[in-house]
This record gives structure tokens, C-alpha cells and sequence, in this order.
């Protein structure tokens, strides 16, 4: 008969220095695979290591890194040249930007960092503000538009008219601004000793870790927990150095710049604000390649194989091997749960005294949503939607009714009466919308605290 029990050995049959009863196999069994499938190598590593470089200034590394981390970063150290190009496009989570100012259109720079702090700025879960869906309108001046019900009031003088479906469209509203706040030199001493009391008890609680992992026998785990207080120390070593001009404004207005994971997307992101920290966060690299030397890169080169054996050295020793895995695996989770997901972003805000608040809108369709954005923005022309909405002859009229002036009402009204019946109920339908809507929008953005105010 088969015993349903291994030993706390292992497959190898180590002993430990501490006494420890024999563990049921299906336990030994499923806590050998657990660390090995929660760690396997994910295509978006690359982009998230750039993101945390640009927020934090410096490499930076868990203990317990992805299978794959530790190589891109001797990848990234080896300063190959399109290593920041491929991290920002090749990855799932890449955004891209329209510049709605300027009616330029890339991909996002700096990896996760946009993402990280997006994240943090929808964090306090802002309310929904819904968007107009119908408009009330005279009989006749949109014909082919769908009567829907009469008011009760003057039902003879209107009709509430809506769009023949809907197609929702989420907007989140990232306003971001300086806070131009010093810190105090007081302030400043607190927080270096509270950081300097943080890392001794830290490395000394990694040190009597391993320590304990060594006397249980679990000498994979020791490993693979060695490996990565190794890897944070050298990464400690390596800094970056922040471009020329970093946040500087080289422009004399604000930014406006709409972001999503491409063209025909229903979630979308407004960054508004100081330019200077959007163009930079968006459009321009924030850091560059760390200082290393040879010996920095074929570290990392080499602390990657490393992982790699102990990881599956784990898997197939078993016994208390992969339970002291898996058991450090929950602590390590539990400690960066304590200490906030959103922790990079917290520093970086307050690093550069960065203010952001979010504000989170719902359309009925994406055209009333781009008008709106339209007519917030300061936008020389359209240029910045073409990728969005086909040019053609009732978008064309459309744009010049949105920021139409008063002398040139006459010959806009000409031009709509070019138009079919549909494309007139078209394009003044769609025009109320986006004006209700733009006005909802300045309206939330001027009472300032409507969401949260995210202040560091």
C-alpha cells in the first residue's frame, strides 16, 4: 500500500537541524508547483521594469522577482539601443496617446509608468458622472432623428430626441498640477531615520530568514531568498541619472492629451494639466540607461540561471522545500499589501511634488466624447481625431459647429443645409450632446475635490 505520507526530507532525503513531522503528500506535492506557476516569465516584465525605473529613479527589484526579471535587467544594463522602444510597444498593457493639442499620435514612453500612476489617481474610486443622452429640440430641425417621448410641458413646441443606439464610452479625467510644496528640514530628518530604522530591521529579518531556511534543510528556499536580497543590494549600486529639462514645460500652455489601448477602445484616459509632467510621463524618457560595468551585467546574467535551478530544484525536492516557499511566498505578499500597491506612486508624487485628482465620465456614444474633448482643449484644428472618426462631409460641419464663431453662424447654416435630412439630424444631435457635455466636464473639473483630491 502506498504511503500517503513523504517525509519532510524530501525527495533527497536532507536532513534538517530541527525536528519536523512527516507532511501529507498532497500538501508537499501542491506547494512544490504553486511558487514555480506563480512565477513563470511574463511577456509585460519589460514593460513593467521601465516604468519603475522612471518612477523611482533606480532599478529595483522583490525579493522574490518573475523568472525573466532578473535577465532584462542585464539586458537592459548591456544598453542595448531599442530596449526602451521595445518595452514600451511590444507589451500588452501598451497605450497610445493623442495629442489633442498638437495632433500628434504615439505610443506611450516609459513602460507602466503612466498605468502605475493612472492606477493610484482612480484608486478612490471616483464617482460616475453619466453624459446627456437626449437633447430637446424644435419639430423639424432634426429631421431622421428617433422621437422617443413628448415633455409635458409645451409638448407642441418640442420633442426630446435621442441617437438611434448607444455605444458606451468611459472617460477618466487625470488632471494633473504642481503642488509647489517644500519639504521641511525637520520633516526631512524624520523620514531618512524611519527609513534607516526600516532597512536595518529589514535586512536583518532577511539574514535570520535564511538562516532558519539553512536549519530546516529548505536550502532551495534559502537560496532563492539569498539570490534576491543579493540582487536588491547590487541594484542599490546601479543609479540613474534624470534627463536635462526633466518635467520642464517647453511650451506656454497646458497639456491635453486622450490615451487608450488603441482606436476602437470604450475605456479612455484625458491627462489635462501641467504639460511639463504629462509630456514627460507620456511623450519623452525619463531616465536613461543605468551606469554599469561588466561585472554588473554578467551578475544579473548569471543571478537569472540562479533563480531558475533554485526555483526547479523546489518543485522537484518537495517536502518542507516548497511549504517554506510557499509560506514566504503569503509573508512577502501580506508585507506589500501592508504597505500599499500603490507605494511607487505615492513617492514619486511627493519626490516631485506632483498633484493629481481623477474624474470619471460616461457617454452614450464616442462622438458626443470626442466633441467634448474637442471643445475643452485648446486644439488648433482636428487633426488629432483623424485616426478616430473619418473625415467626411457632416464631420466636417460638425467640427466648425463645435467652435463656431458668431460671424461665421450664416455661412455654417448654408453648409448644413447641404446636407441629407439624416446628416443634419446628425450633426446638430451630436453637437448639443458634446456641448452639454463639455459643459458637465468644466463644471466637475472646477470644483476640484468632487473625486478626492490625491494630495502627497
Amino acid at each position: 500500500m502506498i504511503s500517503n505520507y513523504f517525509g519532510s526530507a524530501g525527495t533527497l532525503g536532507l536532513s534538517s537541524l530541527i525536528s519536523i513531522p512527516n507532511i501529507p503528500a498532497i500538501i508537499t506535492e501542491w506547494s512544490a508547483l504553486v511558487p514555480l506557476a506563480t512565477h513563470l516569465a511574463s511577456p509585460d516584465e519589460e514593460h513593467r521594469l521601465v516604468g519603475e525605473l522612471a518612477l523611482t529613479g533606480h532599478l529595483k527589484v522583490g525579493l522574490f522577482p518573475r523568472l525573466g526579471y532578473l535577465h532584462a535587467i542585464s539586458r537592459l544594463l548591456q544598453g542595448v539601443p531599442d530596449f526602451f522602444d521595445r518595452a514600451n510597444a511590444k507589451s500588452e498593457s501598451s497605450y497610445k496617446v493623442w495629442d489633442v493639442n498638437w495632433g500628434s499620435v504615439f505610443t506611450r514612453a516609459n513602460g507602466s509608468a503612466a498605468s502605475i500612476i493612472t492606477s493610484y489617481a482612480l484608486s478612490k474610486w471616483p464617482k460616475i458622472v453619466n453624459m446627456p443622452e437626449k437633447v430637446l429640440a424644435e419639430p423639424g430641425h432634426l429631421p431622421g432623428g428617433i422621437l422617443t417621448d413628448t415633455p409635458l410641458q409645451d409638448a407642441r413646441a418640442h420633442v426630446i430626441i435621442k441617437p438611434v443606439f448607444a455605444r458606451r464610452q468611459e472617460l477618466h479625467v487625470i488632471r494633473v498640477s504642481r503642488t509647489g510644496r517644500a519639504h521641511s528640514n525637520q520633516n526631512s530628518m524624520l523620514k531618512l531615520m524611519a527609513y534607516v530604522l526600516w532597512q536595518s530591521a529589514y535586512w536583518v529579518s532577511l539574514i535570520s530568514i535564511i538562516a532558519l531556511l539553512c536549519f530546516l534543510g529548505a536550502f532551495g528556499s534559502a537560496a532563492i531568498v539569498f539570490n534576491g536580497v543579493l540582487s536588491k543590494l547590487v541594484c542599490q549600486l546601479l543609479r540613474t541619472e534624470r534627463p536635462s529639462g526633466y518635467l520642464e514645460n517647453n511650451e506656454n500652455h497646458e497639456a491635453c492629451m486622450l490615451s487608450a489601448v488603441h482606436e476602437n477602445a470604450s475605456t479612455w484616459y484625458l491627462y489635462i494639466g501641467d504639460r511639463g509632467v504629462i509630456d514627460w510621463l507620456l511623450n519623452k524618457t525619463m531616465l536613461a540607461t543605468p551606469a554599469a560595468t561588466r561585472i554588473h551585467m554578467a551578475y544579473f546574467r548569471l543571478a537569472h540561471i540562479l533563480q531558475l535551478i533554485a526555483m526547479t530544484f523546489v518543485a522537484a525536492q518537495k517536502g518542507v522545500d516548497g511549504i517554506s516557499l510557499v509560506v514566504l511566498l503569503v509573508l512577502n505578499y501580506a508585507v506589500r499589501y501592508l504597505l500599499g500597491s500603490h507605494r511607487t506612486a505615492r513617492m514619486w508624487l511627493e519626490a516631485d511634488n506632483v498633484s493629481i485628482d481623477a474624474h470619471t465620465f460616461a457617454f452614450s456614444g464616442r462622438t458626443p466624447m470626442i466633441g467634448a474633448i474637442h471643445m475643452i482643449s485648446e486644439a488648433r484644428d482636428a487633426a488629432w481625431m483623424a485616426t478616430l472618426i473619418v473625415p467626411c462631409p457632416r464631420i466636417n460641419v460638425w467640427l466648425d459647429e463645435l467652435k463656431c464663431s458668431a460671424a461665421m453662424q450664416g455661412q455654417l447654416a448654408q453648409r448644413i443645409q447641404t446636407l441629407s435630412p439624416s446628416d443634419r439630424s446628425w450633426v446638430l444631435l451630436n453637437t448639443q450632446l458634446a456641448v452639454q457635455a463639455s459643459r458637465l466636464i468644466r463644471q466637475e473639473l472646477s470644483q476640484g475635490k468632487t473625486t478626492g483630491r490625491l494630495d502627497v
